[in-house]
């Protein structure tokens, strides 16, 4: 189900009102119905292998716990490791495997297969994977209820494109009987008119400019592929922030607080500043279950690069197969450790300095936004010289995408989203009518949307 759909306009507000008509087990067992009826929406069938992946980690880590040894322990937690990799390796890397062992060799060692990735597996395959870790570790105890586990797994405001939750910080809230609060309503509908907002008039906009380049871009002109790249700064942006703004929103009304997952990453002065603040849960997860498993800094200077090189190239492969997402990988890992070696924080002294970091910052990201768009590392290559030589071509889109990042950035500047969110709190009259119009607006708008699904529903 689509958050941006007149359908879901009607599944909130029922799930809600339902929710707290209910005793605690029974609000449990309407969040299961509700998420997976939210999955059924794209695929029944793909909801079996959620369903797998669920009971699998419910009983791996009751085992973890009941494990007498430390090594039977670690023996049992590999099952849960391998059976998730597994289910995301074999649909999501399969084909591409299979494509590189013909690009080094000349031969494949099994033939294309007709896979379809189903919706969501790379963000819940993280998230039961790292509640075994952290029973493994001791940060949380190992579920009774096979009920609690699966509604963890499942719940429908992150299900599909995140924030990726962590145990300790999900199961508690489900566990408690979260109690009406009109707070709650009142935040959880300004953030989702917010993410709306962004994903409708910001991102879909800015998605027909990008199509038009990145569609044919050996036909564009160096200028049209350069604005089609910062429209695609604008999108991704405004697209995966306004999802996740309104998975915030849409749990918040549930009374369940989820982390934030954007913090004006365009803001940012450097690189390792730009993943403190873009896709934050899962930049935590690489950190906490890859970057340091592999030792961090805890094993040298020369380890440390190449620890940030391994986990960024493998948060490249997360994102889909391709030879392109592991350049994108490596750029962000080198840039990092180069960081890192001249000892950049984040913040520069003056604000000539801040305003220099920023821009060259910024044109990193959009340079890596570059391979995240293209179809493959050829076409990724294509634009880059063609932007470089600034070649002769088709022109698209003026300086609107300019005009755009413009008003995103004086937004974060500003801090418009936190404002919203507090004069929605405070004037709750005004809220309602807002919400009124917002509706009636997003109805008309959702019938000649031109880009419906989120980005990031892909991965």
């Amino acid at each position: 189900m689509l958050f941006n759909s007149t359908l879901y306009l009607l599944f909130l507000p029922a799930v809600v009102v339902l929710y707290y008509q209910l005793g605690q087990r029974q609000r449990q067992a309407l969040l299961l119905l509700a998420s997976y009826a939210f999955y059924w929406v794209w695929s029944i069938k793909w909801s079996v292998l959620l369903g797998v992946s669920t009971v699998v980690d419910y009983f791996v880590a009751i085992a973890i716990e009941r494990a007498p040894t430390r090594w039977k322990k670690r023996a049992i937690l590999f099952i849960s490791i391998a059976a998730n990799l597994g289910l995301l390796g074999f649909f999501k890397y399969t084909n591409f495997l299979s494509n590189a062992a013909f690009d080094l060799v000349g031969a494949r060692p099994w033939p294309i297969l007709d896979i379809v990735l189903p919706m969501g597996i790379s963000f819940y395959t993280f998230m039961t994977m790292s509640y075994t870790i952290d029973v493994y570790r001791g940060h949380c105890r190992a579920r009774r209820s096979l009920l609690e586990m699966a509604v963890f797994v499942s719940y429908f405001p992150h299900l599909v494109a995140g924030p990726i939750l962590r145990a300790p910080d999900l199961l508690p809230q489900l566990e408690a009987k979260q109690p009406f609060n009109w707070a709650n309503i009142r935040i959880g509908v300004g953030l989702i008119l917010w993410g709306m907002t962004k994903k409708v008039f910001v991102a879909d906009p800015m998605a027909r400019i990008v199509q038009e380049v990145y569609g044919a871009p050996e036909a564009a002109s160096g200028f049209g592929l350069l604005m089609g790249t910062y429209a695609f700064a604008a999108q991704i942006y405004c697209d995966f922030s306004g999802y996740s703004d309104i998975a915030i929103g849409s749990s918040r009304l549930l009374g369940i607080k989820l982390p934030e997952n954007f913090r004006h990453p365009y803001l940012a002065t450097s690189i390792t500043d730009f993943w403190r603040r873009w896709h934050i849960s899962l930049s935590t997860w690489l950190r906490d279950y890859l970057y340091i498993p592999l030792g961090g800094n805890k094993k040298g200077v020369a380890r440390t690069y190449v620890n940030l090189l391994i986990t960024m190239i493998l948060g490249g492969l997360w994102h889909g197969p391709g030879w392109h997402w592991i350049v994108w990988g490596t750029l962000h890992g080198a840039v990092l450790a180069i960081e890192r070696a001249i000892g950049v924080r984040g913040r520069s002294a003056g604000a000539a300095s801040r305003l220099l970091t920023w821009f060259i910052t910024f044109h990193i990201v959009c340079a890596s936004w570059v391979l995240f768009r293209a179809q493959n590392l050829g076409q990724a290559v294509t634009v880059f010289k063609r932007i470089a030589a600034w070649s002769d071509g088709e022109y698209y889109s003026g300086w609107a995408p300019v005009t755009v990042l413009a008003l995103v950035l004086l937004s974060g500047r500003l801090g418009l989203r936190e404002r919203w969110v507090q004069m929605a709190d405070a004037h709750p009259v005004a809220l309602r009518w807002l919400s009124y119009a917002a509706v009636a607006v997003l109805v008309i708008t959702f019938a000649g949307a031109s880009n419906p699904e989120f980005i990031y529903f892909q991965f």
